[in-house]
């Protein structure tokens, strides 16, 4: 099945390390945040969706509520680091990255790694596969990790 968002996948030093889990202050969101969205700190420190520009991830939201959110109200995050590898779904099935390696993509949106984007970006794309369904699954790392993105 596709990944609804990013999703830890493994460390790059075969290690069985995991992500720091902590509740953070969120930026304010009618719409709310999903687990697995991809996110990055606006100006007051808060974690907020990361754009397609994306190019420094902060860290990937664990837990869903989708009623609006209002600013600094804590949700469970992943705080992104380099050598984490994490899964999610590319917009397309076929694509002209697929199976090149340690390349840098975009992302769609907070969930969705772009496809066709392969000339800049946030990611690097180590691996592909395709699940059961058919859908393309992406294995990147974030190529930037730090609290000073921007949203």
């Amino acid at each position: 099945m596709a990944s609804r968002g990013f999703e830890f996948a493994y460390m790059l030093d075969g290690s069985n390390a995991t992500p720091l889990i902590k509740d953070w202050p969120m930026a304010a969101d009618a719409s709310g945040y999903m687990k697995g969205d991809a996110l990055v700190c606006d100006s007051m420190g808060r974690a907020d969706k990361a754009a397609n520009n994306a190019t420094s991830i902060f860290a990937i939201c664990q837990e869903t509520n989708t009623a609006s959110v209002a600013a600094d109200a804590n949700l469970k995050v992943a705080i992104a680091t380099r050598g984490q590898v994490w899964k999610c779904s590319m917009d397309a099935t076929t694509t002209a990255i697929k199976k090149v390696y340690d390349k840098a993509v975009d992302i769609v949106d907070e969930n969705t790694v772009d496809a066709d984007g392969s000339g800049s970006g946030g990611l690097i794309l180590f691996d592909t596969s395709t699940d059961d369904d058919g859908n393309v699954l992406a294995y990147v790392s974030f190529n930037s990790t730090d609290l000073h993105g921007t949203s």
